[in-house]
């Protein structure tokens, strides 16, 4: 890698972590125009749309001949909040310590815009005329669901429609199973379902507790809730996964996992494939549908002598590709039983996502990783959390969460996303950039 490339992106990112871009209010216009003026001037054709006062988006375009349609870089601009207090570094000071840059948006999701602007920039000083153009979306409001950022674009401008696939975040994370290391990249997301349980019981004094109390009602729902894992299913995504894992210890290994998936024997899968069951437990989130009770609602302090005629209980509930939003109330209805209504709260709802494991782009990350990652493996993966590619997936645009990564080395540590002391070590820095660089150029050379 050119030194001058390298310390360019880490620059570029720095000068973005400094831009406060808290959500809400987010205010990502000003970072939107700090790359504009910084990516027009080589050439680069750039877009800032402002579809709310100061919720900037920026679309640069380093234009390829055409053969082929586009390939996609996204990654969103704004963060989460951050208490300065709590932090060993200020978090929009962008200090360089330990060989770390730290700040909030450093890996969520900053760190992908940087390195865009820098593939642009160097197709640009190198005059690589690709067979795709490539196209980076820094977007808006992606913390909040992306309603002025990628949701708006989604519906108001097509060039995010146009590419073959796109890069996201929501992989690129090394995993060690074994003896094995294995990149994964996200072709699965699961969805969101947020419902609100609502008991009902008559009102008196609360010194006559009864059987049929809202809270009581409310309590014995909850409680059959267990540990929150709902319904087990594996997507083909995970199928795929655990099968390319096992099958790194032998062939026989990588048939008995597939069967034991094909019986829904989702734990003992896990440990088949090599997962230690501290690592199996971390991931066991992605086989099921969950919910967990995050809020609780009854009753007033100021009448604590009363009985409370309601009591409700609100859950965020992450469900699999394929989960539909009746069956997953219906499924929560039938846990919490008829003395307690379930309903979809406030329209939170979203459908779990998957894009093909089978895609050009995923052979062309396969083969750097090979070569740049000592030999290591890709698997596709799930993300359990939700992105911006919700947005693009149901509009026909495949997209990959790849930002990659190293693992840490023994004493360091760091925040990750949304984290206290979220920072990116620079080695991995480096490492990131030169990979999806070397996926970009790689790609954008092949043809439909």
């Amino acid at each position: 890698m050119s030194q001058p490339a390298h310390q360019r992106v880490i620059e570029i990112l720095r000068d973005l972590v400094r831009m406060d871009t808290t959500n809400p209010p987010g205010n990502e216009i000003a970072c939107a125009r700090y790359l504009a003026e910084l990516l027009a001037p080589a050439g680069i054709e750039t877009r800032i749309i402002e579809p709310a006062p100061g919720r900037g988006n920026l679309i640069a375009r380093w234009r390829g001949t055409g053969e082929a349609r586009p390939f996609m870089l996204m990654g969103h601009l704004d963060v989460v909040a951050a208490d300065a207090q709590e932090w060993a570094h200020p978090p929009f000071g962008a200090a360089i310590r330990d060989g770390v840059l730290w700040g909030r948006g450093a890996t969520d999701n900053k760190q992908m815009v940087a390195y865009g602007a820098g593939i642009l920039l160097r197709l640009a000083e190198e005059g690589r005329r690709l067979k795709r153009d490539v196209i980076l979306a820094a977007t808006a409001d992606e913390e909040k669901g992306g309603r002025w950022g990628m949701g708006w674009l989604a519906q108001h401008e097509p060039a995010v429609l146009e590419p073959a696939c796109a890069l996201n975040e929501g992989g690129g994370s090394p995993m060690r199973v074994g003896e094995r290391t294995f990149y994964t990249i996200q072709t699965a997301e699961k969805g969101v379902c947020r419902t609100v349980w609502t008991a009902r019981g008559a009102s008196g004094h609360a010194s006559q507790p009864r059987n049929d109390l809202a809270t009581l009602r409310l309590a014995r729902a909850l409680a059959r809730l267990g540990d929150g894992h709902l319904r087990g299913h594996t997507i083909e995504t995970m199928r795929r996964a655990l099968v390319t894992i096992a099958e790194a210890q032998s062939a026989a290994q990588g048939h008995r996992v597939a069967a034991l998936l094909a019986r829904d024997r989702i734990e003992e899968a896990l440990a088949a494939a090599g997962f230690s069951p501290e690592n199996a437990a971390r991931q066991r989130a992605l086989f099921y549908d969950t919910a967990s009770p995050t809020v609780l609602a009854a009753g007033d302090l100021d009448r604590i002598n009363v009985l409370p005629s309601a009591a409700q209980a609100y859950l965020d509930g992450r469900i699999l590709p394929g989960q539909t939003l009746q069956g997953f109330v219906a499924l929560q209805q039938e846990l919490a039983g008829e003395d307690v209504a379930v309903e979809l709260h406030q329209g939170q709802y979203s459908p779990g996502l998957e894009s093909s494991p089978d895609a050009p782009v995923v052979d062309v990350i396969r083969a750097v990783i090979s070569e740049r990652a000592d030999g290591a493996s890709v698997a596709p993966w799930q993300c359990a959390g939700s992105t911006d590619a919700k947005h693009l997936i149901p509009r026909g645009v495949p997209v990959y969460g790849f930002i990659p990564s190293l693992p840490l080395p023994e004493g360091l540590h760091t925040g990750g996303a949304h984290a206290v002391d979220e920072g990116l070590w620079l080695e991995s820095l480096a490492f990131g950039y030169e990979v999806l660089y070397e996926v970009t150029r790689r790609y954008g050379e092949m043809g439909e």
